[in-house]
């Protein structure tokens, strides 16, 4: 996850990471719950004051969630010594849940004097971070910044970009006060993917006093934003044919399901053989049942991965208007 200073990457980071940590459903996505582990090389303690904002807005316990914050710088670049100090630590977290989800800020942090420039010094870092991955099972995330260009994209070698799996890009715009997060890489499937925020304050107690002070939450808005705007998503006419079957499926025969962990509060639900039977009617293929399945199968699966659609189970709903 990359972008310029103060465009909101640790915020959406933590929010990220609290949701798998929950096991809640981010943006209608299910999530494979774990803990988290946030390693705050560049933030230091202030980290703890935006998860004392998070648990304030959603009334949470932070003692009921497993995520953890390592407050200390870590070298990934020179040597071994900071890898497996960190992966002994990870031994000693309880063993429920496991850990799913490791949170580096910032890759520069993370080089501990290394070249941003250097195969050798980036490849370093990649290796480091293979090595976590396999010995924890957990999925990595770097967070890193853009250069003074933030169109040229992440700062450093592209050695960086190609080991990747996934690559957001974070933007910020400041005449209106909101972000987006957008993927920009995605190995093996599609690239696909934009999510929109904005950053409400909070006013927090610390730990020295019962000083107050103020943080952030993210609170998730419709789309992108600023420069991103203008790569509007064109969607084929089945999709949007799927699209429009759900909408008045929703508006004939929706329902609000009990309380779920996996779908939003108060969102209208129906099945997915409510919302295949909506698109058969709708017209979203003219030849016989076979090709009526895989036509809807394409275009269910696209909505869902652009994020007009949250499935949980065999439930879905619309998360866009």
């Amino acid at each position: 996850m990359f972008g310029p200073s103060g465009c909101g990457k640790t915020f959406f980071a933590l929010d990220l990471a609290v949701h798998v940590a929950r096991g809640q459903a981010w943006r209608g996505r299910a999530v494979l719950q774990g803990a988290a582990v946030y390693i705050a090389a560049e933030g230091g303690y202030g980290i703890q004051e935006r998860l004392t904002a998070f648990s304030c807005k959603y009334e949470i316990n932070p003692e009921d969630v497993p995520l953890y914050v390592i407050s200390e710088p870590i070298d990934l670049c020179n040597s071994d010594t900071d890898v497996n100090l960190l992966l002994d630590h990870l031994r000693n977290l309880p063993s429920d849940p496991p850990v799913r989800l490791l949170l580096i800020d910032t890759t520069s942090r993370a080089l501990a004097g290394g070249n941003e420039n250097s195969p050798d010094h980036m490849g370093a870092l990649v290796i480091r971070c293979d090595k976590l991955r396999s010995m924890t099972g957990a999925h990595n995330m770097l967070l890193h910044h853009t250069g003074k260009n933030v169109n040229q994209g992440a700062r450093g070698h592209s050695l960086l970009r190609a080991a990747v799996d996934t690559e957001i890009e974070m933007r910020w715009d400041k005449d209106t006060q909101s972000g987006s997060a957008n993927v920009t890489k995605q190995r093996d499937t599609r690239t696909e993917g934009s999510f929109g925020f904005r950053l409400d304050e909070i006013d927090v107690e610390t730990s020295d006093g019962g000083k107050i002070t103020s943080s952030c939450v993210v609170t998730p808005t419709d789309g992108p934003v600023g420069a991103v705007a203008t790569k509007a998503t064109h969607m084929p006419k089945s999709a949007q044919t799927t699209l429009r079957a759900l909408e008045k499926a929703i508006s004939e025969c929706g329902i609000i399901p009990l309380d779920s962990d996996h779908i939003p509060v108060g969102v209208s639900v129906v099945t997915l053989d409510q919302w295949r039977d909506y698109a058969y009617r709708e017209g979203i293929s003219t030849g016989k049942d076979r090709a009526k399945q895989q036509a809807f199968k394409r275009a269910s699966e696209q909505l869902i991965r652009s994020g007009y659609v949250g499935r949980s189970g065999d439930q879905v709903w619309l998360t866009k208007e």
